[in-house]
């Protein structure tokens, strides 16, 4: 019995710091890095497409997600955390398919607190802004135009969504402007 709580005790930790099993540490700890570790299909090499980790403020690294379907992890200045979710290969030609990623998790102290949908298909980028009260999504099609979208954090609806071509963008839209 001892020999086997010994051997849980190190399958649980990896001597570089990276936690495999962290147990309540979302709930208790804050993070300060997040990012994608790709899954071994080269495609998502290309797309950056993986399981969201966790860096806490204590350096420990942790594993949020483990269908192999995230990218664009983001932390706010609260520590909230956010990752778009990829759906399956979708052909759009002949020649090649696609993963939409149009669905946005936010996630704070380890419980969803919104889940997004951009009114487009595909979330380019985003970012958390006023000390992550609130965030911006650049959205497009498989081609043309992009929109850029305004959301609450704590609610995840849509405050305002402007087009990226338009003249006149207000202030918070304005690092996205022309794309």
């Amino acid at each position: 019995m001892r020999l086997f709580i010994m051997l849980l005790t190190a399958v649980m930790f990896v001597s570089n710091g990276r936690a495999i099993d962290q147990r309540g540490a979302e709930s208790t700890k804050t993070p300060k890095k997040a990012g994608i570790v790709v899954a071994p299909d080269p495609r998502s090499v290309e797309l950056q497409i993986g399981n969201v980790e966790v860096t806490y403020s204590d350096g420990i690294k942790d594993l949020w997600t483990a269908k192999n379907n995230c990218s664009l992890a983001r932390v706010s200045a609260d520590g909230t955390v956010g990752w778009t979710v990829h759906g399956p290969e979708t052909k759009i030609a002949a020649s090649y398919t696609v993963r939409p990623n149009g669905t946005l998790v936010l996630n704070r102290k380890g419980k969803v607190i919104a889940r997004i949908e951009s009114s487009k298909p595909f979330i380019e980028d985003w970012m958390f802004i006023d000390a992550g009260g609130r965030l911006i999504l650049l959205t497009r099609a498989a081609h043309g135009p992009a929109n850029i979208e305004l959301h609450d954090t704590t609610t995840g609806k849509m405050i305002e969504s402007v087009k990226a071509q338009d003249e006149h963008l207000p202030a918070w839209a304005k690092p996205y402007q022309g794309n």
